[in-house]
């Protein structure tokens, strides 16, 4: 009884946490585009990954089932920051509202997949998602052009700079992850 209502608490304050950030929190997080793509869409996406970690009884543990959700969760990650997105996020509430939902599902099958997929797997998604975030924030920061034209050009550069400060971060991570845990793969196959 009390692992359920953990559960129900749990999912009652990523509920709350959900409707402050699409509602009372929407319009001052969609002024500048640092607080809509830095803090807005990626609280939504552990919103879900924490759903997702809640709900143990869903497993998908068909590999290529897994891979194909990664490489979906990624492709959606990269259309919520196309430059044409960002604007109709920012000019529709609705669409914005529509953004944060599909946002919450992506963060909630990769929790599903993550759990159960190949080691190996979960480091390429990692690497891939990290090169994204390096590529997005490099073109960002250097485009002498206005991307969004909700938003100003410094601000398209600070979004820039620290996604691209995040997306090395997230690869220097996930090379540390990936040594660490080649070892521990490599130690099981020789038990055998």
């Amino acid at each position: 009884m009390s692992k359920r209502i953990t559960f129900i608490l749990s999912i009652g304050i990523l509920g709350v946490l959900f409707f402050i950030l699409s509602f009372p929190l929407n319009h001052w997080l969609s002024q500048t585009m640092p607080r809509h793509q830095l803090i807005q869409l990626p609280l939504m996406l552990v919103i879900g990954l924490f759903i997702g970690y809640q709900n143990k009884n869903i497993n998908i543990t068909n590999l290529p089932w897994g891979i194909a959700i990664l490489i979906l969760a990624l492709f959606s990650l990269m259309f919520w920051m196309l430059p044409r997105s960002i604007d109709l996020t920012v000019v529709y509430p609705w669409f914005n509202r529509v953004m944060h939902l599909h946002i919450v599902g992506v963060g909630f099958f990769i929790s599903l997949v993550f759990r159960n997929i190949m080691f190996e797997v979960q480091m390429a998604f990692l690497l891939m998602l990290s090169a994204m975030l390096i590529a997005t924030g490099a073109v960002l920061k250097t485009f002498a052009i206005l991307l969004c034209s909700s938003f100003t050009i410094e601000q398209q550069h600070e979004t820039g700079l620290y996604l691209l400060s995040f997306g090395i971060l997230l690869f220097v991570v996930t090379l540390f992850l990936f040594f660490k845990g080649l070892g521990k793969v490599s130690n099981q196959r020789s038990s055998f």
